[in-house]
């Protein structure tokens, strides 16, 4: 009887190496039952706090954050917070590279749930870089003011931008944050957030693992 180890070494492979597969599979399939207790207590967590009906700007003009829940989804917003430097030329190649990927599958999150990119930055700048890196699929929105920013974390104290996934709910005219998270840098991994970007865990399926590699925007070819 053909065993899942026995579909997961090649034939021929040393007992040294199928022992340690053995134990890597054990090991793979512990966590992925501690991340779908992780996913259940998140989901479990009491209502959030309410937030105003912050504003702004798109490619179409002013716009709320009650607007964004579109009819026939559910009444969920994701958003991710573009970091932004005011002196920078570039947006944050960590968090482009983000959206790249969001972007990419942004038609199958919309078919359940809402999905938007903001940033603390001006709205021609952003739409500009919005249309250079092909972002086509997903709102793309210029925060008003610094309210929503402050109140996610997504600036710090001393001004400078961090990345910030929060969800949003929407109930009648009652909108809720539900969760926010940002990514813990301290080892110099970036994880925190980082089940949404599939670059990490592609590396992660090579003995190389990430390195010390980063996402930068040099090597990105602009849309034309």
């Amino acid at each position: 009887m053909t065993t899942m180890i026995d579909r997961l070494v090649a034939p021929g492979v040393s007992s040294e190496y199928r022992e340690a597969r053995e134990k890597l599979l054990a090991a793979e399939k512990s966590l992925m039952e501690q991340v779908e207790r992780v996913a259940q207590m998140r989901r479990a967590l009491p209502e959030g706090p309410e937030v105003p009906d912050y504003e702004f700007i798109g490619i179409d003009g002013p716009v709320r954050l009650s607007q964004l829940f579109q009819p026939g989804r559910e009444p969920y917003l994701v958003m991710y917070h573009l970091m932004y430097w005011a002196d920078d030329d570039e947006f944050c190649p960590m968090c482009s590279g983000w959206i790249d990927g969001l972007n990419a599958v942004a038609q199958h999150v919309t078919q359940r749930v809402n999905l938007v990119v903001a940033s603390l930055t001006r709205a021609d700048r952003l739409q500009q870089w919005a249309r250079q890196r092909g972002w086509d699929r997903v709102p793309i929105l210029a925060d008003v003011g610094t309210e929503l920013a402050d109140a996610i974390g997504a600036r710090a104290e001393n001004g400078d931008p961090s990345s910030t996934v929060a969800v949003f709910s929407k109930d009648g005219s009652t909108l809720r944050n539900t969760y926010t998270m940002h990514p813990d840098d301290n080892d110099h991994t970036i994880r925190g957030i980082d089940l949404l970007q599939p670059v990490w865990h592609i590396f992660d399926l090579t003995p190389g693992g990430r390195g010390d590699f980063n996402l930068r925007n040099d090597y990105y070819v602009p849309v034309s």
